[in-house]
């Protein structure tokens, strides 16, 4: 008896042991996820005010941790309580907690704007032409059916990763001006950034443009100054097809290639469909005119590339391939769910959001190391890697740090302890739940006599 009682000791002594190990394995990993960042967390989080005083959380790496851990997990605040607790990151409340997280959004979006520096910086370094493929999407908080943040991203489709993020609220518009433009690149966008106070300074630096237009909102010009009408032009054509305009903007005028390509029928008039069902949502009174259907069949790109180097088949690729960022945003809208938001408060939501920035800048940097390691990975044209499974398997690995472990089972001394978190707060009206089962408890149902 006494054996058994002894090996029994030993067994829970090597399994606790082994969970000490594995936390400490998981504790190394993290340590060494910071270094990677290269950003000096503790001096950046007193700069930003997000530590002030060490009282219970005792590091910038531990709130980081726990911003990752609310941001990545989806848990209430109560919950983190639990986590941070078991973790041995702090014993705190929920309101606690919220304050810190609040706190938090300047240091978070420092963050992310010094990892964009170094991989700005990195970049710029590298020769060649850089293809940035920009575009935006928007946020909404929870029980808002506007939109109240917008997140505006920029993408290297050579080196597969974000080297521009820019968070606004709902008045921040798109713009090819809000990363600074280089001489060495081209900027391939929609519709949304066809505006020549944004096109302007692009052109004036030098760097290439291939921006689809609308054939009403962009104004160009022939050789006299007179405007071009683009409708009948698009009647006279039967495949793809340039010619040179010319361009008006802020810092002058430049001399263009407007380039229309007739879509597939069925293509077309999905398209069509589209435009009447944007005017049903804006509640407009009247249908899209003949002339906007009629041009919903065509692409219509604008670009200042030479046709001697660039062919008008390869600028039509060159646009066709505007649809990576399409599959960024999707990436973070069903790996990370950027889109949900559960924060009405602006300062918690603006941490959210920006923490899970900082987590696609992570994984971008993982992907990074492996496509270093692995080059003839993404080689391939057969059977390229899916960077979607690539960027998965990176963020369960990040999840499991982040997470770290604790045992399934915990002693009765713990479960007393962290008692304040799984209690409901206090309210008027009784809960049923706690109200039946004291009933049940309390209450002889012997008096009362046979059912029927």
């Amino acid at each position: 008896m006494e054996c058994s009682t002894k090996n029994g000791k030993e067994v829970k002594l090597e399994e606790r042991k082994a969970v000490e190990g594995e936390r400490h394995l998981l504790e190394q990993c993290w340590a060494e996820a910071e270094q990677k960042l290269g950003i000096d967390l503790e001096q950046s989080a007193r700069e930003a005010k997000a530590i002030q005083r060490m009282r219970q959380i005792r590091s910038a790496s531990d709130l980081l941790r726990m911003i990752l851990f609310y941001t990545l997990s989806d848990w209430s605040l109560r919950l983190v309580g639990v986590w941070a607790f078991m973790q041995g990151i702090g014993y705190m409340s929920d309101v606690a907690i919220l304050k810190r997280l609040r706190n938090s959004h300047v240091w978070i979006g420092k963050l992310v704007v010094l990892m964009l520096q170094k991989r700005c910086s990195a970049l710029q370094s590298m020769p060649g032409i850089r293809l940035r493929l920009m575009d935006a999407t928007c946020v909404s908080k929870p029980g808002s059916h506007t939109t109240d943040w917008r997140t505006h991203l920029c993408f290297d489709l050579g080196n597969l990763c974000i080297d521009g993020i820019e968070l606004t609220d709902k008045h921040g518009g798109e713009s090819l001006v809000r990363f600074a433009p280089q001489s060495n690149e081209i900027r391939i966008a929609d519709g949304a950034y066809s505006f020549a106070s944004g096109m302007g300074p692009v052109l004036a630096e030098g760097g290439g443009l291939v921006v689809r237009i609308n054939w009403r909102n962009v104004p160009v010009r022939m050789p006299d100054g007179q405007r071009f009408e683009i409708i009948p032009w698009l009647h006279t054509i039967s495949g793809p097809t340039e010619r040179p305009i010319w361009f008006s903007t802020p810092q002058g005028w430049f001399q263009l290639r407007l380039i229309a390509s007739p879509l597939p029928p069925e293509k077309a008039e999905e398209d069509r469909r589209r435009a009447r069902l944007r005017n049903q949502r804006k509640q407009l009174r009247h249908q899209p005119t003949e002339n906007t259907l009629f041009a919903a069949g065509f692409i219509l790109l604008l670009t200042n590339l030479p046709a001697q180097n660039w062919s008008l088949p390869l600028v039509l690729s060159l646009y066709r391939m505007r649809w990576q960022i399409e599959l960024v945003f999707k990436r973070l809208k069903s790996l990370i769910q950027y889109d949900h938001v559960r924060a009405k408060d602006p300062r918690l939501a603006q941490t959210y959001l920006l923490a899970k920035l900082l987590v696609a800048l992570m994984l971008d940097d993982l992907n990074h190391q492996t496509r270093c390691s692995q080059p003839d990975w993404f080689l391939s044209l057969e059977r390229p890697v899916s960077i979607s499974r690539l960027t998965q398997y990176h963020l369960d690995t990040f999840r499991q740090l982040v997470w770290g472990r604790w045992p399934i089972q915990h002693p009765p001394h713990l479960l007393i302890v962290l008692q304040r978190y799984f209690c409901d707060s206090p309210r008027v009206r009784l809960q049923q739940l706690a109200w039946a089962r004291a009933w049940v408890e309390h209450v002889s149902f012997s008096c009362l006599g046979p059912l029927s």
